[in-house]
């Protein structure tokens, strides 16, 4: 058995011990040099190297319960693996936050942590006009190979990922909870994390059978903001967890990124307020693409597709404003039966999206 190996199987254990945070692993790490060593140390060493009392009396006590190999043989089972600080794909850009996690596990492609990314966030309570903007944007953003990274929680998070997916895209998604099936929250978004295994990365630094802890997820934000060259917050109202990952970023160095929208919606408050406090204002992908120095691809969204009249008829009546099918149809003038198929081949080629409840946006 190799030594970096072996490393992860102790990081493993350590980080089953709910007193020894991220904080105090990477002290130990940096006193023994290995977290094989630090998981041996006596209680005498333990204390030379900075440890509480009370942490090391857990640790000892966690000594007598965990088996290590037993430990590490879950996790192989499960295909979830473990990432060090010191090892050779640990994103570097991570490396360079106050506290960065010392440990993280993954599942799904682990070079997507070191792609040039983009953070996501926003209300749960996302608006017709928040999934419009999120959908434009993170298009433009994954058509110019930008990687998408954001939490799994319903709304913004959901939609972005979506969006990454559908655009052949690479996502990933940070979680506030272990990343085994069976701890995958909220479970509604299921479907949506198998995918982002499947396509790009899903990360925690939260060992097997962690509980979730409300204290968890702003905790978690400072990965997303940490992974990222910048974060763009969506929607969000003043008291919002999106802002928390916003104010990592400012600490953190990173761009930050924000939505304007109407002074009467309580979910663009928060924005707005962003916007006064000097977060980069954005109407489009390319905002960010020039704020990064990133070279902008155009984004075509009708290149071929002008030559069939019938079609090209039916887009002059679809706004860039959400507009209910009801009123499509009495303004196109085109019966209900032969406009739906219309509809669908038109958003099958992203000419428009469907917003829900009969609404229809207009894309770029």
């Amino acid at each position: 058995m190799n030594n970096p190996e072996k490393d992860q199987i102790f990081a493993n254990c350590l980080n089953i011990v709910p007193e020894l945070g991220p904080i105090k692993l990477s002290k130990l790490f940096k006193f023994f040099g290995s977290f094989e060593l630090a998981w041996h140390a006596s209680p005498a060493k333990l204390s030379e190297s900075g440890l509480d009392p009370k942490s090391i009396q857990s640790l000892e006590l966690a000594k007598q319960k965990i088996d290590p190999l037993e430990e590490f043989s879950k996790l192989r089972k499960l295909d979830i693996n473990i990432l060090l600080k010191n090892q050779k794909h640990y994103p570097k850009i991570l490396q360079e936050i106050p506290a960065p996690p010392p440990i993280l596990y993954y599942r799904g492609n682990v070079k997507a942590l070191n792609n040039i990314s983009i953070g996501v966030v926003g209300t749960r309570l996302i608006s017709l006009y928040g999934k419009q903007a999120t959908t434009e944007i993170v298009t433009g953003l994954v058509q110019n190979n930008l990687t998408i990274i954001s939490g799994l929680a319903f709304g913004t998070d959901a939609e972005a990922l979506n969006t990454c997916i559908n655009n052949k895209g690479t996502p990933v998604a940070v979680l506030a909870s272990p990343i085994d099936n069976s701890s995958i929250s909220p479970r509604a978004n299921f479907n949506l994390a198998q995918k982002v295994i499947q396509t790009g990365c899903l990360v925690s630094e939260y060992a097997l059978g962690a509980s979730v802890q409300k204290q968890n997820f702003p905790i978690r934000n400072r990965i997303i903001s940490g992974l990222s060259a910048g974060v763009l917050v969506v929607e969000a109202d003043t008291e919002s967890g999106a802002l928390i990952t916003a104010d990592y970023a400012l600490e953190q160095n990173r761009e930050v990124f924000a939505i304007p929208g109407s002074i009467f919606s309580p979910t663009s408050r928060g924005t707005n307020a962003l916007i006064q406090k000097g977060a980069k204002l954005v109407v489009s992908a390319a905002d960010i693409l020039t704020e990064l120095n990133l070279d902008a691809q155009a984004v075509e969204f009708e290149q071929q597709y002008e030559d069939d009249p019938i079609e090209q008829g039916l887009l002059n009546h679809i706004s860039r404003e959400p507009k209910h099918l009801e009123d499509i149809i009495r303004e196109s003038k085109i019966p209900a039966k032969d406009l739906m198929p219309l509809l669908t081949m038109l958003e099958m080629k992203g000419r428009i999206k469907n917003l829900g409840g009969g609404k229809y946006v207009r894309m770029r």
